[in-house]
């Protein structure tokens, strides 16, 4: 009997199970009908749940991905509030050529293809996600409030067609709400969980609700879902802030012993650290959440929707510093040794009367909240070929940071013992004659109010126009305008009171009040408390004992601090300091006017696209060919210093800017074998706009550093032309695998550039961003794949696997080792990622563990001392089971970093400079669905 090509290849299969293993699957579940051969994936499509269970969700995903014109990833929850993970971007980083970065443990933005979280865009239902960074220094969008119960689905869409807004280097990301006419059963359901920490110590509480149905004879749909939870997040690290070199302060009879960095004499300067730290971090975390949709379809040529969903995080912020200051302090070179590369391992300091050793005991407290919201108006409406839509779009995301710090430092510390021996090369510490856990040698205590507030708000307005004529190849043409409106501004207040015992003078935001030294002593003996879980109580520093506990300032500290001066921490108040704008007058004097800012952006675009299916070739092939132009105006408002004679004011100014680009694309999608092998490949024109912080006319300085910032009005987009050729083999109903080979030629990028700079008489290594001249390129290699072991006996029919894995390498970028010469990586790009993922399920049981790791990438290429910063490679091993009572109820338990990994940072493989724990967590609890 004659066999033909595609059995063949169905017969292979079963040779290629451990191939599988070591490849890969884009996604883990989607829940909802694949759209037909030849259609993108919209990010408002609807189709009816047909499916659940991981195998029946996967088999649905690997029919998106074979079915799509785009080159795009899916992932799914398999039924209401059953998503795969606990936190949106935990749940892409099992997306092929999908990594993120993350704070205090929880996933919090998305890198695709190398591409920095600030160079993608996110969408929710279409609208626009805004960032909710601190300081409005990118466009980064935090995953971390978003509920994954709001979610039907997750896409990430790599290759863009014109129709799509553009913004995104690296890719698309569109998070997509469940919808009323998912499901024309009405439902309610919900769950309820808890959440352990074992760093925090402390059981959490999470609470969500979800309901749906229709009215009117299925014509207007109404869905609402809310949740609840509170969180304790904790992180600990031990941070070398930096590494650096010092020659003596003079020669011959003049020098200071002491201070030279060469440690053993041999005329070669050493490496010592610079500002070694151990830090707390400490977040309760209250969560809000709500979403609403509403749809109206009263016939089948005609729908209207609103859409909002809303949410807001709230932390109360506790993180305690012990803080051993830069630049003080003598080297006993008889007690300090050398490891490789010339950098200390061990170091003993004493202090002088000219260069004292500075000690402090330093807490962020105060609250930080995050609100965001998105919202669309919108309508669709068929008339015969014709397709009419239209939306209205408003998005918004405010970060109101209301930090306050209280920081007792001691001044003169006899001794200070900084040890690198230990395995992990973290810095242990040790102070002789000096107890850390009292307010011994306290002679100057700070209350500082540092309130920031960031807003940044985007309205949009769409329109769409579709023609289907009636040409068998051309399956629509369409065409669309779109205008937005992009606003992010800052406001910065600075005050300080300073208690003092040292002569201190007031100066700048500085409010300098005389108190005796025992004063001060008492104010941290009587309310200042000791951390009372120790440093470091998950993860391995890689030394044992050492400093675990020390002082730990409360707002009680705070408080006595601010009676004793007798004063209160007004930033509204006048600034009596000198070179303040003090001579203004009037509320806002101790604003920090050089971080103040605004930068407003208006964007018009239009675009045309045809859709084509070419059935009679020999070859079946589909695609779309589109071009979008857009125009975008920038207008960056800050201000400027103008000093005259002894009065100093800051003169408000504004810079504009623009650009106007053109990015066709075309995406095709080849039937070598009708369902089974499928070939793709796309090219087009991407942008992603500078980050807000970058635009903005305005300065921040760090005065113990002496390194700052500027941003750069001028800056154009970074641009790229992207490349995507793939190969798709569906060889059994549930298994698959796929290679796409990317590359990235990136035109114009941005990066940061350092020079020597005088304020107010200091020097200062100013870093400013600047577009890139050199040609980057990023080449790339994604494969992935999915098997089941259907044909294996039962129990064992229940397993199955996923991987992925990605291998991407730059050239022609510039950046160099400041120390090496040699050239760095393109910043954020990894070379090697993967995931490995085993599931197994029944009727009643399920269970999955996966294992995500990425290799070592550049954080920047010129960071402290303009030295380059990397994060090393990291791996996290994640874990879930659930158990279906009924056809209602569920339990389930769930874990992330299960065995407790530490993500370190380094300026080289010698000298690190982070050690970060946040330790592991474990969700359990129940989900019903009535």
């Amino acid at each position: 009997m004659k066999t033909t090509i595609s059995a063949q290849l169905r017969a292979s299969a079963s040779r290629l199970a451990v191939a599988a293993v070591l490849l890969s699957a884009p996604a883990i579940a989607h829940a909802q009908a694949a759209p037909a051969a030849g259609q993108t994936v919209e990010p408002d499509a609807v189709e009816e749940i047909v499916v659940t269970g991981i195998r029946a969700s996967l088999r649905s995903a690997m029919d998106v991905k074979r079915n799509s014109l785009q080159v795009v990833d899916t992932i799914s929850a398999e039924d209401i509030g059953d998503f795969p993970d606990k936190n949106l971007s935990e749940a892409l980083q099992r997306v092929t050529g999908v990594q993120i970065s993350r704070q205090d443990g929880e996933g919090r933005g998305v890198s695709i293809r190398g591409a920095d979280p600030s160079l993608n865009r996110v969408e929710i239902n279409g609208s626009s996600a805004l960032s909710l960074t601190v300081g409005g220094g990118d466009r980064a969008v935090d995953f971390r409030d978003i509920p994954v119960e709001f979610v039907s689905r997750l896409d990430v869409v790599k290759s863009p067609t014109a129709d799509m807004a553009e913004g995104g280097i690296g890719g698309t990301v569109r998070v997509i709400t469940r919808r009323p006419f998912d499901s024309k059963k009405p439902f309610v359901a919900g769950s309820v969980q808890g959440v352990y920490s074992n760093l925090a110590k402390e059981y959490d509480p999470k609470l969500a609700l979800i309901g749906s149905r229709t009215f009117f004879g299925d014509t207007l749909g109404v869905l609402l879902s809310g949740t609840w939870e509170n969180r304790h997040l904790n992180s600990n690290n031990a941070r070398t802030t930096g590494w650096i070199r010092r020659a003596a302060t003079a020669t011959g009879a003049g020098a200071t012993p002491g201070r030279s960095t060469d440690v053993n004499g041999d005329g070669t300067l050493d490496w010592i650290p610079e500002i070694p730290r151990l830090i707390i971090d400490r977040r309760e975390t209250e969560r809000k959440a709500l979403s609403s949709v509403v749809e109206w379809r009263p016939n089948d040529s005609f729908k209207a929707y609103f859409d909002a969903t809303y949410a807001t995080a709230k932390e109360e912020v506790n993180s305690s510093f012990l803080q051993l200051g830069a630049s003080g302090g003598l080297i006993d070179y008889s007690k300090t040794t050398l490891g490789a590369d010339n950098t200390v391992n061990h170091i003993e300091l004493t202090s002088s009367t000219a260069f004292p050793m500075d000690l402090a005991y330093r807490n962020i407290l105060g609250d930080l909240e995050r609100t965001q919201y998105t919202t669309a108006l919108g309508g669709e409406w068929k008339v015969g070929q014709w397709v009419f839509d239209a939306r209205l779009d408003y998005s918004n995301a405010e970060v109101q940071n209301n930090e306050i710090n209280s920081t007792a430092t001691v001044f003169g510390v006899p001794r200070a013992v900084v040890d690198y021996t230990g395995g992990q090369r973290a810095p242990n510490f040790s102070f002789p004659g000096l107890d850390v856990t009292t307010g011994q040698g306290v002679n100057r205590i700070d209350a500082l109010f540092n309130p920031r507030n960031n807003t940044s708000e985007e309205t949009a307005q769409q329109f769409n126009v579709t023609y289907k004529p009636n040409i068998a190849w051309l399956t629509s043409i369409k065409a669309g305008i779109q205008g937005r409106q992009f606003e992010t501004d800052q406001i910065l207040y600075q005050r300080t009171t300073r208690l003092t015992c040292r002569g201190d003078t007031s100066s700048g935001a500085i409010i300098a009040v005389a108190a005796p030294c025992a004063t001060l002593e008492t104010i941290v003996n009587t309310n200042s408390v000791v951390n009372s879980i120790p440093f470091f109580k998950t993860g391995d520093l890689g030394y044992s004992g050492g400093i675990r506990q020390w002082n730990d300032n409360t707002m009680a500290t705070y408080a006595a601090t601010l009676a004793t001066a007798g004063l209160v921490n007004d930033v509204y108040a006048v600034n009596p300091n000198a070179n303040t704008a003090q001579n203004a007058g009037g509320p806002g004097s101790f604003q920090a006017f050089l971080d103040t800012w605004s930068v407003e952006e208006k964007t018009k675009s239009g675009y045309v696209q045809a859709n084509f299916d070419f059935q009679d070739l020999p070859v079946r092939v589909s695609g779309s060919l589109g071009v979008r132009v857009v125009d975008t105006q920038t207008t960056s408002t800050g201000y400027n210093r103008v000093q005259s004679g002894s009065t100093v004011n800051f003169v408000q100014a504004s810079q504009d800017g623009g650009y106007t680009k053109t990015l066709p694309s075309l995406n095709l999608r080849f039937e070598l074998i009708p369902g089974t092998l499928i070939g793709r490949a796309a090219a087009s024109k991407v942008m992603a706009r500078a980050a807000p912080a970058q635009l903005a006319l305005r300065r921040s300085i760090d005065v113990v550093g002496l390194t700052g910032s500027r941003g750069n009005p001028d800056l154009q987009p970074f641009e790229a032309t992207a490349y995507d050729a793939g190969l798709e083999w569906y060889f059994a109903k549930d298994s698959f695998i796929s290679a796409t080979y990317f590359r990235k030629e990136i035109s114009s990028f941005i990066i940061n550039q350092a020079s020597a700079e005088v304020i107010d008489g200091t020097t200062y290594n100013i870093t400013r961003p600047v577009n890139g001249t050199d040609a980057v390129t990023i080449n790339g290699l994604e494969i992935g794949g999915q098997y089941a072991f259907d044909f294996l006996p039962a129990p064992f029919d229940g397993f199955g696997v996923l991987a992925n894995y990605t291998y991407q390498k730059d050239q022609g970028f510039k950046g160099t080792n400041l120390l090496t010469g040699e050239i760095l990586p393109f910043p954020g790009l990894s070379r090697k990622s993967y995931n490995v993922s085993l599931y197994y399920e029944n009727e009643k049981f399920s269970a999955r563990a996966s294992y995500n790791w990425r290799d070592q990438w550049l954080i920047t290429a010129a960071g402290r001392g303009s030295l380059p910063e990397f994060n090393e490679a990291y791996g996290s091993l994640d874990a879930s089971a659930s158990y279906n009572i009924n056809d209602n109820f569920t339990v389930f338990l769930e874990g992330v970093n299960l065995t407790d990994e530490v993500r370190i940072e380094n300026n080289n493989a010698v000298r690190r400079i982070g050690n970060e724990t946040f330790g592991s967590r474990v969700f359990f609890g129940v989900r019903a669905k009535f």
